[in-house]
């Protein structure tokens, strides 16, 4: 009788990185001036992409440095792309355009503050900067692209805003689901209703810390980032006892690569001597400012 084979291992689940991985993109900052010229030719109609947006149209082609990596991002958000969401996710595109013409700099040179404003402090404010054709559904997405291609993370900045959904967007759902699991198994045997499935808490919370770390990884959250959590405030004080929670549970899974799981990867800065706005190209993650 042939003895039955053993059942393969479950592969690891692949690490996240930034859908700009990869990527090369001219950062300058200024915006030249045949891109200014043809985002004025294009028009809101053929920026946003409308029914009968000209696709042959010679802007095009003068604004590609431009348009490349938000199409890069748009293609790397997780989700099914319904016709609502893509709406949604062309119109940002006309909408970062738009701005870089009219701020003459491009979306690598944008402070932290320029992007809050960009984004509102709550959607009512959204709605009074943004162009009347920018819905609120907008929104998201946009927040999306300030944090990977703006390195954004002043989230606490922008009220009571979906965290965790733009995480979900960013890192996707199966995979945060599955890093979340890990700290709930501990909590649960520990007999915490964090560690129960109904729990919206531990979710919220972990988001908030995977943004702020650039990563989805719960072996890549670190004391130091607890301590800023709790230096900075950056968590309303109804929420404390569950990052105190979140803390002892990644204590206890510990701090050393568990089986079947790719060391952890090293996030790309900007190369050496590179300088914003020297006409340069940098590879994956913006540089930082």
């Amino acid at each position: 009788m042939t003895a039955a084979l053993p059942e393969p291992a479950e592969a690891p689940a692949p690490r996240w990185c930034s859908p700009l991985a990869g990527h090369r993109f001219d950062t300058t900052v200024e915006v030249r001036a045949e891109e200014m010229r043809g985002i004025a030719e294009l028009g809101v109609r053929n920026l946003r992409r409308l029914q009968y947006h000209d696709r042959s149209a010679p802007g095009w082609a003068a604004i590609g440095r431009l348009l490349r990596p938000l199409e890069v991002v748009n293609a790397g958000l997780d989700g099914p792309v319904t016709q609502h969401r893509r709406r949604a996710m062309l119109d940002v595109v006309a909408l970062l355009l738009l701005r870089c013409a009219e701020e003459g700099r491009t979306i690598w040179g944008w402070t932290e503050d320029e992007w809050v404003h960009l984004l509102g402090r709550d959607q009512s404010e959204f709605r009074r900067n943004a162009p009347a054709w920018a819905g609120d559904e907008v929104r998201p997405y946009l927040a999306a692209h300030a944090y990977l291609l703006g390195s954004f993370t002043g989230f606490d900045r922008l009220g009571s805003f979906q965290r965790l959904t733009l995480a979900r967007q960013i890192f996707g759902r199966d995979r945060l689901s599955n890093e979340i699991a890990q700290v709930r198994a501990v909590l649960d045997e520990w007999g915490y209703r964090l560690g129960r499935d109904d729990d919206t808490l531990l979710p919220m919370v972990a988001c908030r810390l995977f943004l702020l770390n650039r990563s989805p990884h719960v072996d890549e959250l670190t004391t130091e980032l607890f301590d800023r959590v709790r230096r900075e405030h950056l968590l309303p004080g109804t929420q404390m006892n569950t990052l105190h929670a979140l803390q002892r549970a990644v204590s206890a899974l510990g701090s050393a690569i568990r089986p079947g799981r790719a060391p952890a990867v090293t996030r790309p800065g900007p190369p050496a001597g590179h300088q914003i706005g020297s006409g340069g190209s940098t590879a994956g993650m913006p540089p930082r400012r």
